[in-house]
């Protein structure tokens, strides 16, 4: 298994890209849809879903043109589904006042729930990572994991946002993810990789 990434939009969302020998999923298509398309061209190998991590809009807005493009299943919580279509859930009517559309997804997304999961040849683990949005997941694959937006290098997710809750998202972090191995990789929404061992010191996590 194999994970790159693109870092797109006014944010700096990472967009990744995660093949096994045969095909791609793609995570949270971010923004550029352009430089989305030129990174699946040098891949080469069929798109087999899309997973969300979350439903902010800076996750979400290059959604409906890949979609339009490969004809793929849309995973992500059902808790969150609303959020593809209401702007004040989703974040991007906060952000509107520094010149940012509406964004919103017609997708018509499939629900995941926590545990094992497999999509043709990938097999991971999902967790329900709470806490920066109520829907987060986590995407734990055997060579690395997907956090989203839930822990950065060094950081941890903003809970201002709807139905974002600080003492949730440091549960979600010191119970599930800090249960993962101390070296396995852990790709976040925003920034550089990180891991378990690493963040034992995370400011954000010790007050």
């Amino acid at each position: 298994m194999r994970i790159s990434s693109l870092t797109l939009g006014q944010v700096s969302t990472n967009c990744y890209f995660i093949e096994s020998d045969q095909h791609t999923l793609i995570v949270d298509p971010a923004s550029d849809s352009d430089l989305i398309f030129k990174k699946l061209n040098q891949i080469n190998k069929p798109v087999k879903a899309i997973l969300l991590t979350h439903a902010h809009f800076d996750h979400i807005a290059a959604l409906d043109d890949v979609l339009a493009k490969y004809d793929v299943p849309v995973y992500m919580h059902k808790s969150e589904f609303d959020f593809l279509t209401d702007v004040n859930k989703n974040g991007s009517a906060a952000f509107k006042q520094y010149g940012l559309p509406s964004i919103t997804s017609n997708a018509q997304p499939k629900s995941l729930e926590e545990g094992e999961f497999n999509i043709d040849d990938f097999k991971f683990n999902i967790l329900h990572t709470p806490g920066h949005s109520p829907g987060s997941l986590t995407y734990v694959f055997d060579e690395f994991a997907v956090v989203g937006d839930t822990l950065f290098n060094q950081g941890i997710g903003r809970t201002d946002l709807y139905k974002g809750d600080y003492e949730t998202l440091v549960d979600s972090i010191l119970d599930k993810i800090f249960e993962l191995d101390d070296d396995l990789p852990l790709f976040p929404g925003h920034g550089e990789y990180t891991t378990v061992a690493d963040e034992q010191l995370n400011p954000f996590l010790h007050g």
